[in-house]
C-alpha cells in the first residue's frame, strides 16, 4: 500500500546506483591521473627538444604519424584561442603555445596541471597557457569560445559523449576546429587483445571505453564537416621496442599501405578526427 505524502515534507534527493556511478568513475579516474602524473613529473621535465619543435609545427596532410595528423588538422596555430580537453601531462598545452596559440587547458588531476604549468616555465610559454582544475566541460573557462578543441586521448574517458559533442559545437567560434585522437576498436578480437599490447597514444584506465564507428558518427552528429583518418596495425606492436626507431618508421609505413585498403580499416586502433563548424 502506498502512503500518502505529507505536502509540508521535504524529501531530500537520494543518491541511487545511476547518480553515484559517474561520481565513483570520476574518483577513480582522478586518482589515476593524481598518482600517475605526480610518478611522471618527479621523473623531470626536459624542455622540447628541436625535432619536436619541427615535427608539430606544420606537419603534411600525407603523414603517416597520427599525432603529426592531429597538429595537420590544427596548423596554422599562430593567434588562435584554443581550448584542450584533458590536458595530461602539458606537452600538447606547449607545443601549442609554442606555435603561437593562447592555450586553456583543464584537467580532473590537480597533478596533471601542476605538471602543465611547470612544463610551461620549462618551455617558456606560461605566459600562453592558461589553466584550471575541472573534470566538467562547462565549468572550464565559462563564457569562452575558441577558435580550436582538441584533445588527445581524452573522449573515451568521458561519460555522455553526445551532450559533450553538443557543448563543444556550441563553444566553437564559427569556422572553429574540433580536433581529437582517440583508440578506437571495431574488431570484437581486437576488444578482447586491446589491453595485452599497451596503447601508445595514452595511459589506459579500467573506466575507460574505446571509441567505434557508431559512437564516433553519434559524437561528429552536431558539426557541419568531418575529416577522419585511422592509423595503427601494426605500429601498434611499437612500445614494445620503444627505442628501435628504425622499426617505428617502417611499421607505420606498412600500416599506411595497408589502410588505404578499405576492409582493412575496421582493424585500425587509432583514429584522428577534425570537426568544423561553419564560418
Amino acid at each position: 500500500m502506498t502512503q500518502a505524502m505529507n505536502p509540508r515534507t521535504r524529501v531530500t534527493p537520494q543518491l541511487t546506483l545511476e547518480t553515484m556511478a559517474p561520481l565513483d568513475r570520476l574518483a577513480r579516474e582522478t586518482e589515476h591521473f593524481d598518482k600517475h602524473y605526480d610518478q611522471e613529473a618527479a621523473q623531470g621535465i626536459a624542455p622540447l627538444n628541436d625535432f619536436d619543435r619541427l615535427r608539430y609545427t606544420a606537419p603534411p596532410a600525407t603523414t603517416i604519424y597520427p599525432r603529426e595528423f592531429f597538429y595537420h588538422l590544427l596548423t596554422p596555430l599562430a593567434g588562435k584561442d584554443i581550448l584542450e580537453i584533458a590536458a595530461g601531462n602539458g606537452i600538447d598545452a606547449s607545443i601549442c603555445a609554442h606555435n603561437g596559440a593562447n592555450v586553456h587547458a583543464y584537467d580532473l588531476s590537480e597533478k596533471s596541471i601542476d605538471l602543465v604549468r611547470r612544463r610551461a616555465r620549462v618551455n617558456a610559454v606560461d605566459q600562453h597557457v592558461h589553466t584550471q582544475v575541472t573534470g566538467n566541460f562547462n565549468d572550464a573557462f565559462p563564457g569562452k569560445t575558441f577558435d580550436a578543441i582538441l584533445g588527445y586521448a581524452a573522449l573515451h574517458h568521458l561519460p555522455d559523449l553526445a551532450e559533450l559533442s553538443q557543448q563543444v559545437y556550441t563553444r566553437l567560434k564559427p569556422g572553429g576546429v574540433a580536433v581529437f585522437a582517440e583508440p578506437v576498436v571495431n574488431s570484437k578480437a581486437l576488444d578482447r587483445l586491446r589491453r595485452l599490447i599497451p596503447y601508445a597514444i595514452h595511459e589506459m584506465t579500467d573506466d575507460e571505453q574505446p571509441m567505434n564507428d557508431r559512437a564516433i558518427t553519434d559524437f561528429a552528429r552536431p558539426f557541419d564537416r568531418i575529416v577522419r583518418r585511422d592509423f595503427q596495425l601494426t605500429s601498434r606492436l611499437w612500445p614494445v621496442f620503444p627505442s628501435n626507431w628504425p622499426l617505428a618508421v617502417a611499421l607505420h609505413k606498412l600500416d599506411s599501405g595497408l589502410l588505404k585498403l578499405p576492409f582493412m580499416r575496421r582493424f585500425a586502433t587509432v583514429v584522428v578526427l577534425g570537426l568544423y563548424r561553419k564560418g
